[in-house]
């Protein structure tokens, strides 16, 4: 018989387990740099012309596996791509504003009878300490890219300004067994960063699309994707959009993503 309380718990045991056994690194805080021009809109529109956005990132890489897939026995993914994917550079790392941001990652065609998320701080040595957020529920069984935005109220706390969270995803084949050989795990990592006010300023004035390359020029690549998912969900038959998503999927080497299925609605307007 099916029992939540036990499930949760059960795999919250395992995810610790499967995290604690992470290498210990120093970690030591690198922001992207905006990209200097005597006349940033003109680049700006030059880059929404032509469908690019070029997206800086921190260059500093933390141990993490975005993607993962299973050639076990009895896994449960399969298809064109049987890769559990977190879209992020492939540093592992994005950057924020967002005190509650969404997390995307893509699922593949899989028979997984759970799929758990978690948020955690970490300890100077980058390891799990606390838990901040997590949920279990059963995923699309059909290939797919998927979001979760952490929830916004008080039972979660915004992310705190400057703090690495590791947040990972992870496919639980067969609930009777929350071992790991069943259970197939991503995880990568998420900064919130304060931004200048002359930086605010100007993604007061802008557009969704014309925050586009605001977001890139900062490094901010969890509002960037966030910004481009949501107009690609307003806009489906937007040739530009579309290119723009392509581009922002290559520059982080998941490309092989770009044609895969989008799961977002347009929000009310």
């Amino acid at each position: 018989m099916y029992r939540p309380n036990y499930l949760k718990i059960s795999l919250s045991l395992l995810l610790k387990l499967l995290l604690c056994g992470l290498p210990s690194v120093a970690f030591t805080q690198t922001i992207a740099k905006p990209q200097t021009s005597s006349k940033p809109n003109q680049v700006n529109n030059r880059n929404q012309q032509s469908g690019s956005v070029q997206v800086k990132v921190p260059t500093k890489s933390l141990p993490g596996r975005r993607e993962n897939g299973s050639t076990r026995r009895g896994g449960c993914i399969f298809g064109e791509q049987p890769l559990l994917v977190l879209l992020l550079p492939s540093t592992n790392l994005g950057l924020t504003t967002a005190a509650y941001p969404k997390f995307f990652w893509y699922i593949p065609d899989n028979t997984a009878q759970t799929m758990l998320f978690s948020l955690h701080t970490v300890d100077e040595k980058l390891r799990p300490r606390n838990l901040v957020y997590q949920t279990n529920f059963k995923p699309s069984s059909k290939a797919t890219i998927t979001s979760l935005t952490l929830p916004n109220n008080d039972q979660v706390q915004p992310l705190t300004i400057n703090q690495t969270y590791q947040w990972s995803v992870s496919i639980v084949c067969d609930i009777q067994d929350p071992s790991p050989r069943s259970v197939i795990s991503v995880h990568g990592w998420v900064q919130r960063v304060a931004i200048k006010n002359n930086v605010a300023n100007r993604l007061k004035r802008s557009t969704s699309r014309e925050r586009l390359s605001v977001y890139a020029e900062q490094g901010l690549w969890f509002d960037l994707l966030s910004t481009v998912v949501e107009l690609r969900a307003c806009s489906q038959s937007d040739t530009k959009v579309s290119d723009i998503w392509t581009s922002l999927l290559q520059q982080i080497e998941l490309d092989y993503l770009a044609k895969q299925p989008l799961r977002q609605q347009c929000p009310p307007r």
